[in-house]
């Protein structure tokens, strides 16, 4: 049996690999789409949220700096990635939102979701587990992921 020093040693290797391998692939899908990883970055925040954002809310989620937010979202939003609108709520205040048709490829030259291949592997990968394991891992992952 390994002891916690030995998994722990282990695990960090392989989330390197992880993040190194992540990093490479978010580049080619980037470029892919004619975006550089910041933007589609960005854009993946934006698409998570669920509802539409203000860009000092951007600038928080993704910490970049306001100036460098304003020229990302004036960027997604020249592709067509995302719009611009007045909150319904507020009329003073501009919200920013993924367009969905953009992200599943019509934005892109009407190519396929470029994720697509990567979250297939993902459900084969997870059917070798059961949902307590996969319960520990997401676990795991919610306790890691704002390390800095």
């Amino acid at each position: 049996m390994s002891s916690k020093a030995e998994v722990t040693e282990r695990i960090t290797g392989l989330l390197q690999l992880v993040i190194a391998s992540s990093v490479m692939t978010n580049e080619r899908i980037a470029r892919s789409l004619g975006l550089n990883v910041v933007d589609l970055q960005a854009l993946g925040f934006i698409a998570r949220n669920g509802a539409p954002m203000t860009a000092g809310e951007v600038s928080q989620a993704t910490e970049l700096p306001t100036s460098t937010t304003t020229r990302v979202l004036d960027r997604l939003e020249k592709q067509g990635f995302i719009e611009r609108t007045t909150d319904p709520n507020d009329r003073r205040r501009v919200v920013v939102r993924a367009r969905p048709e953009a992200l599943s490829g019509a934005g892109a030259g009407g190519t396929d979701d470029p994720y697509r291949d990567i979250l297939d592997g993902m459900r084969r990968a997870h059917e070798q587990f059961t949902v307590d394991e996969l319960e520990v891992v997401a676990r795991y992952l919610d306790a890691v992921k704002d390390v800095r």
